[in-house]
């Protein structure tokens, strides 16, 4: 009994380590920039937006800026995109500048160092500012490493071990007639451990079902990153979209999957058992 406690142990212990541990920027396999930055007065002013991805994919980073490459593997897991901004500090007779990188639960995962400039004309000193922060982003040597941020490995061993303490410290009443159940040993125990799943293989979908009206009574609310989708009788959000670089695409905090207008229709595009799903959500006026 001894041993198996020490086993349980060890077990739970590792689970807590992979829960606790820290995102690396490597985990991301995309980054998406902006039109246009709010310190400036319209899109891609001084070409700053431009800049940007030049030096983002300069610097090994692959930049989502059309709807057109839109990859699939993001309309499953929203959480292989990193956020960029880029924010403009006070400061006298300089230009300061510095890139803010978020992740899709919108926690920091990277503040560059400030980047300044001296020069007078605006455009100059800007794109100066800009390559100056940059040197920050370039001694990260990002790579991307294959993982999936926020995976549910995690969650899934620790319900493993759960389980495994269930069956082994609070064994079953026996049965009437016959003699209790052998007990489980300890390489049972082993056996039942290993249900963490493995890391799900991305597949490219393929478009086949389309489900409408799955969602009723919808009533679309404005908020400061983009949308709240609201049950008309309970008033429970559904769906709380995020905007994305993309024109009328976002991605759904929480949620695999992707929302996005198709004519007057809104439309929750997901993966799900080796499909992708179109669902046409009924919007009340």
């Amino acid at each position: 009994m001894k041993s198996l406690n020490q086993f349980l142990f060890c077990l739970f212990f590792t689970a807590s380590l992979l829960s606790f541990s820290q995102t690396s920027i490597n985990d991301f396999k995309y980054v998406s920039v902006p039109e246009s930055y709010s310190f400036l007065k319209s899109k891609d002013q001084y070409q700053l937006n431009s800049l940007t991805i030049f030096l983002f994919e300069k610097n090994n980073f692959k930049v989502l800026n059309s709807f057109q490459n839109y990859p699939s593997d993001l309309s499953q897991n929203s959480c292989l995109l990193l956020k960029s901004d880029v924010i403009s500090i006070k400061g006298f007779l300089k230009t300061k500048l510095q890139l803010v990188l978020t992740d899709c639960k919108d926690n920091i995962v990277f503040s560059s160092e400030i980047g300044k400039s001296k020069l007078k004309d605006f455009k100059k000193a800007f794109q100066q500012a800009l390559r100056n922060v940059f040197t920050s982003v370039g001694d990260l040597n990002y790579t991307y490493s294959g993982a999936i941020p926020y995976s549910t490995t995690t969650s899934s061993a620790i319900v493993a071990v759960e389980t495994i303490e269930n069956q082994v410290l609070s064994p079953p009443a026996p049965p009437a007639t016959k003699a209790p159940p052998t007990p489980i040993t300890e390489v049972e125990v082993k056996a039942l451990a290993v249900v963490v799943p493995p890391t799900p293989v991305v597949i490219a979908p393929q478009i086949s079902s389309v489900k409408n009206t799955a969602v009723s009574g919808l009533i679309i609310k404005p908020t400061n990153s983009g949308y709240d989708f609201v049950d008309s009788i309970t008033k429970k959000v559904m769906y709380s979209a995020q905007a994305t670089l993309f024109e009328n695409v976002y991605i759904i905090e929480g949620q695999s999957g992707i929302m996005y207008k198709r004519g007057s229709a809104w439309v929750h595009e997901y993966y799900e058992q080796n499909k992708t799903i179109i669902e046409a959500l009924n919007i009340r006026p």
